[in-house]
């Protein structure tokens, strides 16, 4: 068994917090091995001038919620890993009730995010939704992002889907959470709402130009992201997780239905520091950041949970990591790796903004770092990507499939689908267009925004505090998307 530097860990993790001021939000990071636990760094204040963070500070944990799930679906056999969503929710249509509980949870569904379909709605973030209208609601779309196991992209949408599934089986998933955390003395818990009593817990905080704000969100959660805790007990649920059998079958990545194979396994992402591949994953949710990393084989793993946005945990994580290894993590960033500026595929919704060092893929940002073999590439498993620019072309692989991006010149394909204007409506959200201007929202809410070409009757425009592509593929229809939700159509009032 190899040993860790704890000592360098704890240098590391220091290191990575001594730039924040002590005195706003901040961040725990916290070891364990054979279920001891090594506090390595702690900096800030649940509350600007209230009590110091530490490993007993209640966070919530947003996406490492989803290996909590995979481990309760394993552990309770109610949802074969073959079987298809449907057999349990048979409202589902026939779309995502083909996809199974495997693909659903290794990323592979292609299920549709259910915050992002209400972001294409109008829904804003603070907009309160309940648990069973949202299952109505998403059992009706019949389309996915893409076809069943024929990429790795993000979404939330098949862990809502599979929480109902489970609890039609008789499985609740909070109440199988409060029984595990019963036996082992943690007080991990699940909620349904943001605004649900959680005892302890710290304020998520947004950092804004001249202050701190608090996180909020109004969807309910589900078990994409419903538990929170402390750094102890995420730790201590790791130790007593880590030896069983469910978190080797989650570590083990689900490859494509072609047989690539993939990073990305059953909640559980496979993160490649210094040639090994460790298992883990992270968590963001309005004000909160968090991540994990393990060694199941030494009965180690490294926790890092923050109340601050900007705390990038999953980072924290890995780079102390490497230190705690006896290395460091060697990722030179991407830098000036194409020309600046969009770019789109041909044809349907596919569009990236690239930045030094970074790409925005259907407006999800993504850093890039350089590729031994000279082009660029990601680090997170679940978007994956390898790519350079060859002849003014961005080529190469994004979550799997093959692209080829071109640049978009300004004022390209600004009249090539005329016939826009007028009022456009899905199921209740409404809308106009007239000339390359879009009005969205209601009464005060309303704004009105400027249509960018794309090219090839495509558009992206600015609302609910993203960018949003329009892709019409009929006179009277189109097709609004984001990265985690491609499939809202509109049609012609």
């Amino acid at each position: 068994m190899a040993e860790a530097d704890w000592v360098a860990a704890q240098s590391a993790a220091e290191a990575e917090l001594a730039g924040w001021d002590g005195e706003g939000p901040g961040a725990v990071v916290l070891g364990v091995e054979r279920g001891g636990l090594h506090p390595l760094a702690a900096r800030g204040r649940a509350v600007p001038g209230g009590a110091a963070l530490d490993a007993g500070s209640v966070f919530r944990w947003a996406s490492v919620t989803k290996h909590v799930l995979a481990a309760c679906v394993l552990d309770s056999g109610a949802l074969p890993l073959e079987m298809p969503l449907g057999a349990a929710l048979p409202e589902l249509a026939p779309a995502p009730a083909a996809v199974t509980v495997a693909q659903a949870l290794a990323m592979q569904g292609g299920v549709p995010d259910t915050r992002e379909s209400l972001t294409l709605l109008g829904f804003g973030a603070l907009d309160r939704t309940e648990a069973a209208a949202l299952l109505d609601w998403s059992a009706r779309i019949d389309r996915l992002n893409a076809a069943p196991g024929t990429e790795v992209a993000y979404s939330n949408g098949g862990y809502r889907l599979l929480e109902a599934a489970l609890e039609r089986r008789g499985v609740v998933f909070a109440e199988w959470v409060a029984a595990r955390a019963g036996r082992l003395g943690l007080g991990m818990r699940a909620s349904e709402h943001w605004s649900d009593p959680v005892p302890g817990l710290v304020l998520g905080h947004v950092a804004s130009e001249t202050a701190w704000s608090h996180g909020a969100q109004g969807m309910h959660l589900s078990a994409a992201g419903s538990l929170s805790g402390s750094a102890a007990d995420l730790a201590l649920w790791l130790a007593d997780l880590m030896p069983r059998p469910e978190f080797a079958r989650m570590a083990r990545s689900l490859p494509l239905a072609s047989g690539q194979a993939t990073g990305y396994g059953l909640g559980l992402r496979l993160l490649q520091i210094a040639g090994e591949a460790v298992p883990g994953h992270g968590g963001a949710q309005p004000g909160y950041r968090a991540g994990f990393l393990c060694a199941p084989d030494e009965a180690r793993a490294l926790v890092v949970l923050s109340n601050r946005d900007d705390g990038d945990a999953t980072g924290i994580a890995a780079r102390v990591w490497a230190r705690m290894r006896g290395g460091r993590l060697h990722r030179e960033a991407a830098g000036n790796w194409a020309p600046p500026g969009l770019y789109a595929a041909p044809s349907g919704d596919l569009w990236a903004e690239v930045r030094p060092g970074a790409i925005s893929v259907r407006d999800a940002e993504e850093a890039l770092f350089a590729a031994p073999d000279g082009g660029v590439e990601s680090a997170a498993p679940q978007s994956m990507m390898r790519l350079r620019c060859t002849d003014g072309a961005i080529v190469g692989e994004m979550f799997h499939r093959p692209v080829r991006l071109l640049p978009v010149s300004a004022g390209s394909g600004a009249a090539d689908a005329p016939g826009l204007d007028g009022h456009w409506v899905s199921d209740g959200a409404l809308f106009e267009i007239c000339g390359d201007r879009l009005r969205w929202g209601v009464g005060p809410r309303a704004t009105e925004v400027v249509l960018t070409p794309l090219g090839n009757g495509r558009w992206l425009f600015p609302a609910m505090g993203r960018r949003i592509c329009l892709t019409r593929f009929s006179p009277d229809r189109f097709r609004l998307s984001l990265a985690r939700s491609r499939v809202v159509e509109y049609q012609r009032l």
